[in-house]
């Protein structure tokens, strides 16, 4: 599909974002080798929650506001 995109006159992608299916970045990368691949934020905070107990999760969400919403790398408090 990705090499039909670039035959269609897609001549360079800078950065394309997505959900972390796997194979996908490689593929992306053998079609634009340039290419920057980064994996959605909202996909990135739900996968995190695979590493903790239930009981946690709401901690961890009130947490991790802090960080996705931070204007800066500074976070206060942190």
């Amino acid at each position: 599909m990705l090499t039909e995109i670039k035959n269609r006159g897609v001549e360079g992608v800078c950065i394309t974002v997505c959900d972390g299916l796997k194979g996908l970045p490689e593929a992306i990368n053998t079609v634009w080798a340039l290419a920057v691949v980064q994996t959605c934020i909202v996909h990135l905070i739900r996968n995190t929650f695979r590493y903790a107990a239930r009981q946690y999760w709401d901690e961890m969400s009130r947490d991790l506001r802090l960080v996705y919403t931070a204007p800066s790398e500074q976070i206060k408090g942190c």
